[in-house]
């Protein structure tokens, strides 16, 4: 994102011009949606999170550093009211993996069975992406579904970024070595 627009409309929204926040949250709200729904596999979940983590900001924008990235401080108080809500809930959600698999091209309804190997591994991934621990997760949908860098994470997670590195590291070493495992059971 850019940061000098962002500051100008933290420093507007700062000044009473309302107009800032929406354009603020027209900015940062669809990219935070898609990673919280990500994280939680509920779209209900991801949208009410989504809305108190704007409230959040709105009431605590005058504490934001403008040495820092603004997004960097709005994913931690995302990260933040996830795990808070995680806390508060303590139940594992029934996740319907079928609906995040996206809808393969229309060439290959020629080709049946190839789509439904091809939907199976999508399942089977998200699954195993599902199953990480939290930090790994979290870590890892942040590089490759935000296009964060590692310092950006660390910052996010409150860790260096080549710890942030390394957690991403180890996700996906856990993902390939539990899917091979899949793959030699035959699934």
């Amino acid at each position: 994102m850019n940061r000098e627009r962002d500051n100008i409309l933290i420093e507007n929204t700062l000044n009473g011009n309302i107009n800032s926040f929406e354009e603020l949250i027209t900015l940062y709200q669809g990219k935070l949606f898609n990673f919280l729904l990500k994280m939680t596999a509920s779209r209900e979940d991801a949208e009410e999170i989504t809305q108190e983590v704007f409230i959040k900001v709105y009431n605590n924008l005058y504490k934001y550093n403008n040495k820092w990235s603004f997004s960097t401080w709005i994913y931690r108080i995302a990260i933040n009211t996830l795990r808070s809500e995680y806390r508060k809930v303590k139940t594992a959600k029934n996740v319907d993996y079928y609906a995040n698999v996206s809808e393969l091209p229309a060439n290959f309804s020629d080709y049946p069975e190839l789509a439904y190997e091809i939907k199976e591994r999508q399942r089977e991934i998200i699954r195993l992406i599902d199953d990480l621990k939290e930090d790994q997760k979290t870590a890892l949908l942040l590089r490759c579904m935000q296009n964060f860098s590692f310092k950006e994470i660390g910052d996010i997670l409150g860790i260096s970024p080549e710890a942030a590195k390394m957690k991403i590291q180890r996700a996906k070493q856990t993902i390939c070595k539990k899917y091979e495992k899949l793959d030699k059971e035959g699934r």
